[in-house]
């Protein structure tokens, strides 16, 4: 799993692509992430379109991420999702909890 994140308005915009299937593969993305809270940033699009695979650990991180960003007063919503990831968002009802939209500038404009 690869990720980057960069400024995008007044938000910060987490892209990431491959498999996300171990915590360890997200430990530098948690710990920016963790930093970019403490720092007073609160408003994320992440961009699932590139993710190719994730289980359930993978969910997990990114019910951790939007947990995060809630309770610092903010909001993660999800700009672009490929299907497996989506159908697998479905299935586990996580649609429901997050936003998502088809792509970064429809999130952009809603957000």
């Amino acid at each position: 799993m690869e990720y980057k994140i960069a400024d995008h308005g007044d938000a910060k915009l987490i892209t990431l692509s491959g498999r996300l299937i171990e915590k360890s593969q997200a430990d530098d993305l948690i710990k920016e992430f963790e930093s970019l809270i403490e720092s007073g940033t609160n408003r994320y699009l992440m961009s699932l379109e590139d993710l190719e695979y994730v289980n359930s650990t993978g969910l997990n991180l990114l019910i951790g991420m939007f947990t995060s960003a809630r309770n610092s007063g903010g909001e993660l919503v999800i700009g672009g999702i490929s299907p497996k990831v989506k159908k697998l968002m479905v299935m586990t009802k996580l649609d429901s909890i997050f936003k998502i939209y088809h792509s970064v500038a429809e999130a952009t404009e809603n957000f």
